[in-house]
């Protein structure tokens, strides 16, 4: 459970900071954009770490009750924390040697050997100590693996502890088939994280609006009804990435080698599959809520409302401001995506780009969110996990489709970050578009940008 200081602030902070935005924005009548821009990023960050926190205490309980659970005792805080960050589980065993069997002989790379080649080549340069430690290594490990039944204890921790740490450099620092992977009891916890930034997102997003006379829900895209534009926006976003997958089989890029697996044998694929949903749908609200409605929407608003003296005429003065717009929304979207594993600048380039497809979803959809929001759930679930293919480096714990990508392209597969990084992606994108706009047309996109222009002129 998290300490009491821990408890207490996250619930203290976001009250303060509301009492603070009731007193800042009733005072005026017109608010800023930037004022109440600022005021929903705080409080959305402040709320959502409340939610985390609530909602990770009934998380851990259900994770030590899992099957295949390995969780950490409520005494070891920091091995909670540890392992609920972490992007990869290298204790877990992936591929396993029945997916591996199946791959083309050409696709088959030696983890443990690439590794030790790779040191070996890395200190070549200062002597030939090195290799010889590496030798000798192999024959102890040969020899208390033939003694395994007969070691005393201590030299059974020892042993185990070895192969953790090997285990630390074979699958963080090379991992020659790319993908991340978390047991079960920790995705449950890493989805409680998202889903309480997801309601973050959305009380901030209502105190704000009925705190402030100048803007409501449906003003930064929470709008109702929701169905038709939710479902649409997923069964684009599920097509455009079987598309995908079904080029890069074809072009030999991955390998399908397996269906309805979990990393851990023994877990339980639908309990597994139930978290990564709720992980999905966490990622998919916040990130729209606060990118595409407030950054977005609200930046149209609040760049028009400085811009309209600079031009002759209001609908020039919007044009520009919806550019700018979705530039800084690409551009933050992009840079939340830094730090990603695998993440290099290619990736950042193709996120750009999905983040303008994301602001175009909102203006075809007449201002509305739950176009994006069903695109990027539809994106990001089957990606990671009905085609098994990797989602911004986010660790999986179970996939309807096993695949594995081939070793030595990512470059073209986009290795441990995903397709999102590879040379498919733009292109998916622009599809994903063309669907949209073959879906929706125009009508809604127009009737938008003159409900922009006249908020300016009100």
């Amino acid at each position: 459970m998290p300490a009491k200081t821990e408890c207490v602030v996250a619930l203290v902070l976001p009250l303060h900071l509301t009492l603070l935005a009731w007193y800042f924005l009733t005072a005026s009548e017109s608010p800023s954009y930037f004022k109440l821009w600022c005021f929903y990023f705080v409080l959305d960050a402040t709320y959502g770490h409340l939610f985390h926190t609530i909602f990770l205490v009934p998380a851990r309980w259900i994770a030590r009750r899992l099957p295949g659970a390995v969780v950490p005792s409520a005494d070891e805080d920091n091995k909670l924390v540890q392992q609920e960050e972490s992007s990869n589980d290298v204790s877990l065993d992936w591929p396993s040697a029945g997916a591996i069997a199946k791959l083309p002989s050409d696709w088959l790379v030696s983890t443990r050997s690439s590794v030790e080649d790779r040191n070996i080549s890395s200190v070549g340069n200062e002597g030939s100590e090195v290799p010889k430690k590496a030798s000798g290594k192999k024959k102890k490990t040969k020899s208390q693996n033939n003694k395994s039944n007969s070691s005393p204890k201590c030299n059974n921790n020892t042993q185990s502890d070895q192969k953790s740490t090997d285990a630390t450099k074979t699958n963080s620092e090379y991992q020659p088939y790319y993908l991340n992977h978390a047991r079960g009891s920790t995705r449950i916890r890493q989805a409680s994280q998202r889903i309480g930034a997801a309601m973050g997102s959305l009380l901030a997003s209502y105190i704000i609006c009925y705190l402030s006379a100048s803007i409501t829900l449906e003003d930064v895209g929470l709008t109702l009804p929701v169905l038709r534009d939710l479902a649409w926006g997923f069964l684009i976003g599920l097509s455009i990435v079987t598309i995908m997958f079904i080029m890069e089989i074809w072009l030999g890029w991955i390998a399908v080698v397996g269906f309805f697996q979990t990393v851990v044998p023994n877990e339980s694929f639908t309990i597994n599959f139930l978290w990564d949903v709720l992980f999905h749908v966490g990622v998919s609200i916040n990130e729209e809520v606060m990118l595409r409605g407030w950054m977005f929407t609200l930046g149209c608003r609040g760049i028009l409302s400085m811009a309209s003296d600079w031009f002759e005429t209001s609908s020039t003065a919007a044009s520009f401001s919806i550019i700018a717009s979705i530039v800084l929304q690409s551009s933050l979207f992009s840079f939340l995506h830094l730090h990603s594993p695998g993440s290099t600048y290619v990736s950042l380039i193709n996120l750009f780009l999905g983040g303008v497809a994301a602001s175009i979803n909102v203006m075809v959809a007449g201002g509305s969110l739950w176009l994006g929001i069903g695109w990027h759930f539809g994106w990001n679930i089957f990606m990671g996990h009905v085609l098994g293919r990797s989602t911004s480096g986010i660790p999986m714990s179970c996939a309807c489709m096993e695949a594995i990508p081939r070793p030595n392209l990512p470059n073209k597969h986009g290795g441990t970050f995903g397709p999102e990084q590879g040379v498919l992606a733009p292109l998916a994108y622009i599809v994903g578009i063309l669907l949209v706009i073959c879906v929706f047309g125009f009508e809604e996109m127009k009737v938008w940008k003159d409900g922009l222009v006249s908020s300016c002129t009100v």
